[in-house]
């Protein structure tokens, strides 16, 4: 049996008991809270050594998250192919932990791939300012265009 304080089915452990707790540190500090995977740091890697030019070096990092997923290298060899695996591997690899969205946008794919949910381009790239913090502001924040 592996560690019992390991939790590998969601990301936040909400409750460590008292006796787990290191004295020295406050309520919470066994809580592995984890804020970037090291998959994501490697894509990341990858994604902006292709943007580069450095194409041997998206390939090593793209396949290192592809090899721990126990699937086959790339083939992509081009920039451009290379951009596109290195985006859908962002997309298998990265699913359901709120990457999606901020990388459509980043990448310019929002318009097209949202189109059918409501994203009117030139507006849903960003939030409304909440109307008690333009409120608190007197006047000197302007709210997000379209809304």
């Amino acid at each position: 049996m592996g560690d019992p304080n390991s939790v590998t089915t969601f990301n936040q452990k909400v409750y460590v008991p008292k006796a787990l707790n290191n004295s020295a540190c406050a309520y919470g500090s066994r809580q592995n809270i984890r804020i970037l995977r090291f998959a994501e740091i490697l894509l990341i890697n990858a994604e902006a050594a292709n943007e580069l030019g450095n194409t041997a070096t998206a390939i090593t990092n793209l396949n290192r998250v592809r090899t721990r997923a126990q699937l086959a290298g790339t083939t992509a060899a081009t920039q451009g192919a290379l951009r596109t695996a290195i985006w859908h591997e962002r997309r298998v690899e990265l699913a359901m932990e709120g990457d999606r969205f901020v990388d459509l946008v980043r990448t310019g794919q929002a318009a097209t791939v949202l189109a059918s949910y409501g994203f009117k381009a030139g507006k849903n790239e960003l939030f409304p300012i909440p109307l008690d913090a333009m409120n608190a502001s007197l006047g000197l924040f302007t709210q997000n265009p379209g809304y």
